[in-house]
């Protein structure tokens, strides 16, 4: 379990092979993909994701409500935060600060 702390927002990143077009098509044509050289290099420069959890002191500094809410995809600054992995779960998330968040992504049109 995570706990995102003060001004801190917690974001799983989109999965590498699923955001990488060739990569993709590749797994999708039933090719094995081996592990590549740079790999984790190349999962820091995804960036973007879903918002997992937002710190309580989250853009307090900068409006009364926070602008995004669990689940938002969200673009956030490319290389910014830390891959923080859990020991327990080994599962894996971006802790960026608040303002490392560019915007909320969706498929409405406006």
């Amino acid at each position: 379990m995570f706990q995102t702390l003060l001004h801190r927002v917690a974001v799983k990143p989109f999965d590498f092979d699923e955001w990488d077009d060739t990569r993709k098509k590749l797994k999708e044509m039933g090719f094995a993909i081996p592990e590549m050289e740079g790999k984790e290099r190349a999962k820091a420069s995804v960036d973007m994701g879903t918002v997992y959890q937002i710190g309580p002191t989250a853009f307090t500094s900068f409006q009364d409500e926070c602008p995004v809410k669990v689940g938002d995809v969200v673009a956030y600054v490319k290389n910014a935060g830390k891959i923080v992995r859990n020991p327990f779960s080994d599962e894996e998330v971006y802790v960026l600060n608040d303002e490392d968040l560019l915007m909320i992504l969706s498929k409405e049109a406006e």
